[in-house]
Order: structure tokens, then sequence, then C-alpha cells
């Protein structure tokens, strides 16, 4: 993805990364701007051409100037089948013109290159070539996946890709996606993982992404309900119930809170982050 941002600070203290339930590599390619501070204790800072190495479940303080990069998100458990984490890459600004951040880079501006809509085929390829360059470029090596073991990826990602266009339809549940896919249920568990629970992946999604429009007070003009009803919640009761189990508060504190309200008493807006993991939880393995 391609992100860009004004000139502000953003930390997250240790209990915060002790909170993050599932961890994800981030590589970003500094395209404009700066990127300075400490991540895991260790300060750096990263202009134009820098590669930064960096995790989700990581303490960090950072000031982010103006800044443009390209970012390329892994799930930390994929990226340790192909190579073994290095504690040293926690927080590793590559300099502009090392071979690391001419690599890196390479890689981050061919992908954002890709149209969004890819056939099966080139998305596994786009993966395996993906984390083969990381797990060389950062200390590694990548083993040569099983042809089963391939098949299996490739199913549970284009299953993971048809639940996220499809979370506005209601009729969304492991019926749909097991006569989109003819598979049965014991193999749409086998390919997701037998510990998977689809449905509650599903309701994941949906409310990280009616939060995500309250936050951003995209539709003012609508009743919470009726966004709830947008992203497939069409029962308004089950709808709230659920909010306040994900997030711990109503969606009417939130809407005020997005509003401008200061008596509003939800945690710091800044934990709303979060929600961005949400997000990869639902989609990634």
């Amino acid at each position: 993805m391609r992100i860009r941002s004004g000139t502000f600070r953003y930390e997250r203290d240790r209990n915060r990364a002790k909170r993050i339930r599932r961890d994800h590599v981030m590589i970003n390619l500094i395209e404009s701007g700066r990127i300075v501070g400490d991540i895991a204790a260790r300060k750096f800072a990263a202009g134009p051409g820098a590669a930064l190495v960096s995790r989700l479940a990581t303490p960090m303080n950072i000031v982010l100037e103006e800044a443009e990069w390209l970012a390329l998100i892994v799930p930390r458990a994929v990226l340790d089948r192909h190579m073994a984490w290095q504690p040293a890459l926690d927080g590793r600004a590559c300099a502009p013109e090392t071979a690391q951040a001419v690599i890196l880079g390479g890689l981050l501006q061919s992908l954002d290159k890709l149209p969004q809509r890819l056939p099966l085929r080139d998305i596994a390829c786009a993966e395996r070539s993906s984390l083969a360059l990381l797990a060389t470029c950062l200390g590694g090596s990548a083993p040569t996946p099983r042809l089963g073991d391939a098949i299996k990826i490739d199913q549970a990602t284009s299953i993971r890709r048809f639940i996220a266009t499809r979370l506005a339809d209601p009729e969304l549940d492991v019926d749909l996606i097991c006569r989109e896919f003819d598979i049965s249920r014991s193999r749409l568990y086998r390919v997701m993982g037998e510990r998977a629970d689809i449905a509650s992946v599903i309701r994941r999604m949906r409310l990280g992404a009616i939060q995500r429009d309250i936050v951003s007070n995209r539709f003012p003009e609508l009743a919470l309900a009726e966004i709830g009803r947008r992203w497939g919640l069409v029962d308004e009761r089950n709808f709230r119930r659920a909010f306040v189990h994900e997030f711990g508060y109503p969606p009417s504190d939130l809407r005020r809170q997005a509003q401008g309200d200061a008596t509003s008493n939800v945690a710091d807006f800044a934990t709303i982050g979060a929600d961005i993991e949400r997000w990869l939880l639902g989609i990634s393995s």
C-alpha cells in the first residue's frame, strides 16, 4: 500500500505492543519526507530511498515528517516459514543506495505497479517471489514449498479475498463460501486451518469496516444501524451488542468522539489503530 502523512508523532508503548494478537512485519520504502525516532529502542532516521523494517508487536516512538512511503505488510507467521526472524531486524533502517534498500525498494515499487485484480496463478507468483526475496535480503533462506502446501495457500488466499469483497452481502456465510468454491465444509476448514472460526472472522471484518466508517465520519447523515446494514449486519440489536463486545464501547460513543465530543469516555483515539491489526487478522493466516 502507499501511505501519505502530515507531521505527527506516533507512539506504541510496551503494554500496547503486548496486546497485539497476531504479529506482522512491515517493510517500508520512504519516497519523500522523513521518519525518525526509535523502534525497539533502536534510534534511526529514514529519508527518501531508505528502507525501514519493523514489527507490529514492537514498541516504537516515531515522528513522521510530511512523509510518503510504500509499505508491504507480511504476517509474521507467514514470514517465519521462510526465514528465521532476528531481533536485529526490528527497527532496521537501510540507507539509500545500499543493496538492501535498492532491492527491497524495487520489490515494493514493482508490487505497487501490479493491477488490483490478478489471476490466481499471478497472485501465487507474487507471493512466492516476494517471500523468497525478503528471506534472502533480510538474511534468511527460503525453502521451496511442497506442491500440496502451495495449492492450499493459494486457495486460502482466494477465499480470504472473496470474504473481503463480499462483506456487505448479508448472505455471506460458510455455506456461501463452500458453494462459491465448490468445496465441502471439512475441506474449507482444512484449507483455512482446523481452528479457524470463519463466522467470527467475517463478523470481526464487518465490525472493523463499520468502525472505520464511523471514525472517518463518512456518513454523518446515516443512522448507526444503517451503517451496520451497509456491511451485512442487518439486525440492529445484534450489531450493537457485537460492536460493544469487540471494541469495549458502543458505536454511539465512537461517533461522538469522531465528531469532536470532548466529553466522550472512549479510550485514547490512537487505540483505534488496533483495528488495522484486526483487519489483517481477518484476511491473513
